[in-house]
């Protein structure tokens, strides 16, 4: 999966020159995806550096592939992979990641909870020797406008707890949706992924650390959107209970050594 996906549409020729790319995972999200990326395009070109991004269609059952195939035909900097199938949020962004070509590579969800601008505060960090940055709502300086249901916040600080008993601590947001990555520190570490869902995240910086990557945290505004969200709490939450195990055990049998090598 490293490298270009010969499967791609692609608005723009690719090269290993482009500046900025920026990952989106999309599952039937036909009503706000041409905006999204046409807010995300005009902030990108405003900066006046070469890029793209790049939309992984998790098997949309809706128009979402049509309406980026059709910005993609008006010559938008907008690179379109399709899986045939919902393969998970981990396994889209994973493909994505490894088929970006930007010198800086960021991911963020298609329902912009996090203002575009955010993208600037962590290419800062990027560029003063941070390895990857992470979006914190957890940092004083956060500001959460539209704050998450009830129920939603006291599952995420559950989870958070079992994420610091069970795996690591230091982190307090793991799963902020806003991420981004010197190229070939995501390549290192996307390549080495093993988990497709939700909790991908856990795994990812679980690595980052094991790796010795530099890891800053960024202040997010957050606007979240409860009716875009795609954790079910039901559904995923034991399910990303065990994929914390599984991280455990992943470790405990090497799998994350350093010396192993990345798996593509």
């Amino acid at each position: 999966m490293d490298g270009a996906d010969l499967n791609a549409n692609s608005g723009i020729p690719r090269t290993e020159e482009m500046s900025i790319s920026v990952v989106i995972p999309a599952y039937n999200e036909d009503r706000i995806i041409e905006q999204t990326l046409t807010a995300l395009l005009r902030h990108l070109a405003d900066r006046g550096e070469a890029h793209e991004v790049i939309v992984v269609d998790d098997g949309s059952g809706d128009k979402t592939v049509d309406k980026v195939d059709s910005l993609v035909r008006d010559g938008s900097p907008i690179v379109l992979l399709r899986n045939e199938a919902n393969m998970g949020k981990g396994y889209a962004v994973r493909r994505g990641m490894l088929n970006a070509q930007g010198r800086y590579v960021f991911f963020m969800d298609a329902d912009f909870s996090y203002p575009v601008q955010e993208l600037d505060k962590m290419l800062l960090e990027l560029t003063h020797g941070y390895d990857l940055a992470i979006g914190s709502r957890a940092l004083p300086e956060s500001n959460l406008e539209v704050r998450p249901p009830l129920l939603r916040y006291v599952a995420g600080q559950v989870y958070a707890f079992l994420i610091g008993v069970l795996v690591f601590g230091g982190i307090a947001d793991t799963q902020c949706g806003f991420k981004g990555f010197r190229r070939e520190v995501a390549r290192d570490l996307f390549s080495r992924l093993t988990l497709s869902d939700f909790a991908f995240d856990v795994e990812l910086l679980f690595l980052a650390r094991k790796h010795g990557y530099k890891i800053a945290m960024v202040p997010v505004n957050l606007r979240f959107n409860a009716g875009n969200s795609k954790v079910r709490l039901a559904r995923d939450s034991l399910s990303m209970f065990f994929d914390l195990l599984r991280i455990r055990w992943n470790d405990a049998k090497g799998r994350y050594d350093p010396q192993r090598g990345g798996e593509s």
